[in-house]
């Protein structure tokens, strides 16, 4: 199998560089898969959209996924004006996938009322209109395991599955550590559904979203469930308050090492 390749997050460069000038810092790296996150209202226009396509045309890069930004895609509210601004919101949304021709949208889903039955049904409601969005524009949308949203144990990710919904999975690996969840069996839940990979460490204090090697996750472990799921797609860095832009080069040569040294152990186990 060949190694995946490794990405960049716009939101690593969050806040201090905007989303499209994130891209050619991006490309400067020596990167050349990047998810997008869109920030602002702005951000969700066509007129932007148009101006990142150009952009990663220019720097030629491949944009692997847009990350939506949580509280602009509550489609299961009761109110219904919120609903039909929020799907006109994503349907612009989708417009702008097209544009950028990626393979996923990530979302964080349901954000509150995880024990409320009643809302979690109207979040699968919404999750299978928006999943059938969009497949017919040509990219999956992928429900991301949170520490504070629906998406946080295996069991969860099994429940998605067997109510049939027309989604996909983002794997965030930060996101497994805090929430007490072992990333491997998450991995494994999500199986051939998982279509985006979030790479930052975790630690029990400090920081939040730490550089790969800098915290207490097991590269190799979650690494090696990637590989036993089969996932193809790219592994994007996603660290928050990157003050040196150099360390996310050194946290790519990190994962660069732990992948060279997975499939080194997984060829001399299969001899």
């Amino acid at each position: 199998m060949s190694m995946p390749e490794i990405g960049l997050s716009t939101a690593a460069l969050y806040p201090d560089y905007l989303t499209e000038d994130a891209l050619t810092t991006i490309a400067d790296l020596g990167f050349r898969v990047a998810e997008v996150f869109l920030q602002a209202e702005e951000e969700h226009s066509l007129a932007f959209g148009a101006e990142l396509n150009r952009r990663r045309h220019a720097l030629g890069l491949h944009v692997h996924s847009l990350h939506l930004y949580a509280i602009y895609f509550d489609l299961w509210s009761p109110y219904s004006r919120m609903v039909d601004e929020t799907r006109d919101r994503f349907r612009r949304l989708l417009e702008i996938a097209a544009l950028l021709e990626v393979r996923a949208l990530t979302w964080h889903g349901l954000r509150y009322g995880m024990e409320n039955p009643h809302l979690v049904s109207a979040f699968f409601d919404s999750a299978a209109w928006a999943g059938e969005q969009a497949l017919a524009a040509g990219c999956t949308l992928c429900i991301e395991n949170v520490s504070w949203c629906y998406l946080r144990t295996p069991e969860q990710v099994a429940a998605i599955r067997q109510a049939g919904l027309p989604v996909g999975f983002t794997f965030d690996a930060f996101q497994a550590g805090e929430s007490d969840t072992d990333p491997a069996a998450l991995i494994h839940a999500m199986d051939s559904r998982l279509a985006t990979v979030h790479l930052a460490d975790y630690a029990p204090t400090g920081p939040r979203h730490l550089l790969p090697g800098e915290g207490v996750l097991d590269w190799h472990a979650i690494l090696r469930a990637l590989q036993a799921v089969g996932y193809k797609g790219p592994l994007i860095l996603e660290p928050a308050y990157v003050e040196d832009t150099i360390t996310l080069l050194h946290a790519r040569d990190f994962v660069q090492q732990v992948l060279t040294n997975v499939a080194y152990t997984g060829n001399r186990t299969a001899s």
